[in-house]
C-alpha cells in the first residue's frame, strides 16, 4: 500500500492506524461479547485443566446471557468434605454490569471460608435463583 501511494505521507493515515484497525477488526473475529468470552473460558477449562468444572446457564430470547451459576473442581471438593452448612453473600450490583453476584459458601474444620459455587444473576427475583 505504502509503495501505491508513493509513501507513507500519502496514505492518509498512519502507521498507528492501521495497527489499532488491525486489533479492533481481530478483537471483533475473537470474541463478540463479554458473556462469549466467558462462556469460551468455561469450554476451554473443561477441556484441559479442570473437566469437572460445572457451569449452567440460561439465554433469554435476544442471546443474552440471564444468568450463570460455576463451581470448579476445587469448590465440589470443599463441598463434598465441608456442606454441613451452606450460607449464600450476595454481593449487591458491585459489579461492572449491575449484576448480583452470588457465592455458595462454607466453613472447613479450621474455621476458614470455603467458596462452593458462584452465580451471575440477571435480578434478585425468585426466578433468578432456579
Amino acid at each position: 500500500m505504502v509503495q501505491q501511494a508513493g509513501g507513507f505521507e500519502r496514505l492518509g493515515f498512519t502507521r498507528k492506524d492501521a495497527y489499532n484497525k488491525a486489533a479492533t477488526m481481530h478483537r471483533a473475529e475473537t470474541v463478540e461479547t463479554d458473556s462469549e468470552g466467558l462462556l469460551g473460558y468455561f469450554a476451554s477449562k473443561i477441556d484441559s485443566t479442570d473437566p469437572t468444572l460445572y457451569a449452567k446457564y440460561a439465554i433469554d430470547e435476544e442471546d443474552r446471557l440471564c444468568h450463570i451459576f460455576w463451581s470448579n473442581s476445587g469448590c465440589q471438593r470443599d463441598y463434598m468434605c465441608f456442606s454441613d452448612v451452606v450460607a449464600f453473600d450476595m454481593t449487591y450490583r458491585s459489579n461492572a454490569f449491575n449484576k448480583p453476584l452470588v457465592m455458595s459458601i462454607g466453613m472447613n474444620n479450621h474455621f476458614q471460608t470455603c467458596v462452593f459455587g458462584f452465580a451471575l444473576l440477571l435480578n434478585e427475583k425468585i426466578e433468578s435463583y432456579k
